[in-house]
Order: C-alpha cells, then structure tokens, then sequence
C-alpha cells in the first residue's frame, strides 16, 4: 500500500509541476524566468523520493511541451536533470532532519546547482554566436534570483508553514 501511495505523490507532483509551469509559461522560460513551479522542489525535504522524482518527470514533460516554443532536446533533458539533482540534494540535506536552517540552505543550494546547470546551456538555446559573458549574464545572473524566488522564497516557506499545521505534522519527520 505504501509503494502505491509513494507512486500517487509522484504523479501529483509531476501534474502539478506541469500545470504550473504550463499556466505561468510567460515567466517560466527564457533568460530570466521565474520558474514557480520550482517550489515544489523543496517538498523533497518532507515527501522524499516520490517529490524528487515528481519534479523531475514534471519539468521533463514542461520541457518537452513548452507553450510558444519548440520543444528542444537539450532543456528536456538537461533542464529535468537539473531539477533531478536539485531535489535529490533537498532530499540528502532535509528529509527526516527537518529544520529552518537545513530547509534555507538546501534551497540555496538547490538554486545554485539548477543556476549552474540551466544556466550553462540557456544561452546557447537563445543566442546565436554567444559569448561568455552572454553565459554569465544570461545564464547565471538570468536564472540564479528567479531560483531563489521560487525555492528560497516560495517553496522553504511552503514546507516550513506545512509544518507548523498540527493535522500535517506526522508527515514532518523533524529533528528535534
């Protein structure tokens, strides 16, 4: 019963990493975006691995239909590789030692792999003949702030305000 519980988070997950995405797709591509959905990556340090692999199927299939755009091959997968190993990092800093410092840093930390990683290939998907300061600044500098927003901001605060609910706290493994 708990596979198939695990398998149900996975899917909401992807669906609502997908419908976000999709719904905000004016912010959630190009240069400097402000992926929201990228929240959801800081629910790996509660919900472990079914949120860290529901991230990634979700910005997988964001990726492959992205809305005013064609789809490319590159963002597909290094884009859902990015939020993979974002998520598994959340996951090996938090999940089952829940606490506010562990929940910011891994959000930072999380921010900087997927800056770093997006960042190094966004301008090649954009700019024809870049340069590397067209990687610095539209890469790095276009996606590490809209990160923070999402995960630092956003997605810590989701997860530290869940764990305050009384009803939800069996689902927060806190360290104590």
């Amino acid at each position: 019963m708990r596979k198939i519980q695990q398998i149900a988070e996975m899917m909401v997950l992807a669906a609502l990493y997908f419908t976000l995405t999709f719904m905000l797709a004016p912010i959630s591509f190009l240069p400097f975006q402000v992926r929201v959905s990228d929240a959801l990556i800081m629910l790996s340090a509660v919900l472990g691995l079914p949120a860290v692999y529901g991230v990634f199927l979700g910005c997988f299939f964001a990726n492959f239909f992205p809305v005013g755009y064609p789809p490319n091959p590159l963002d597909i997968a290094f884009g859902s590789l990015a939020n993979l190993i974002a998520s598994y990092t959340v996951y090996r800093i938090c999940y089952n030692r829940l606490s506010k410092i562990r929940v910011v840093f891994s959000s930072v930390v999380s921010s900087l792999i997927i800056s770093l990683i997006v960042g190094s290939y966004l301008p090649i998907l954009i700019l024809p003949g870049f340069s590397w300061w067209d990687v610095v600044w539209a890469g790095y500098v276009g996606v590490l702030p809209g990160e923070l927003i999402a995960q630092s901001a956003i997605g810590s605060a989701l997860v530290l305000a869940l764990a305050k609910i009384p009803s939800l706290r069996r689902y927060f493994k806190q360290k104590s």
